[in-house]
């Protein structure tokens, strides 16, 4: 199982980060490689809920929410990847996991994802893999940040 972690204090109170990390119609603003995520079942903000998240890309990633305690926790799982309606997805087990907890008047933000790569093949895969999700973390997490300082100043 292959696991990347990256963590940043943000401006704003915990339920302040909360209410922009839990509209998953603001991802497209602070997560690199999303351009907008659709909801297509459950609930609209709570675990079960499942949308497609479209990707710069082109790729459409079907995922659902697995967790959700307010304002602390939110994590779903990629259930399929496709592009041109072909499954592209080669890890299984794809989980993003965002935990918040509260650091004066600022917010640790702790970004998690974690799958396995099936067999040797996907072993070796799982190292390229890790080295974009660690770049797509350290980037999600300055975006927020400057998206944290706007929502705080007003902008």
């Amino acid at each position: 199982m292959a696991k990347v972690v990256a963590r940043q204090v943000v401006p704003g109170s915990q339920e302040r980060v909360w209410h922009v990390l839990s509209d998953f119609d603001q991802t497209a603003e602070w997560l690199p490689g999303i351009t907008s995520i659709e909801h297509t079942g459950g609930p609209l903000r709570a675990s079960g809920r499942e949308h497609v998240a479209h990707m710069a890309d082109g790729a459409q990633a079907e995922q659902r929410v697995v967790a959700w305690d307010n304002s602390r926790r939110i994590a779903w799982r990629t259930v399929r990847e496709t592009r041109d309606g072909r499954d592209v997805g080669s890890f299984h087990n794809v989980r993003t996991t965002i935990d918040l907890r509260p650091s004066g008047d600022r917010t640790e933000v702790t970004l998690t994802s974690t799958w396995s790569g099936g067999g040797p093949l996907g072993l070796i895969r799982s190292f390229g893999m890790r080295s974009k999700v660690a770049q797509d973390f350290e980037q999600a997490l300055a975006n927020l940040d400057g998206l944290m300082a706007g929502v705080l100043s007003g902008d």
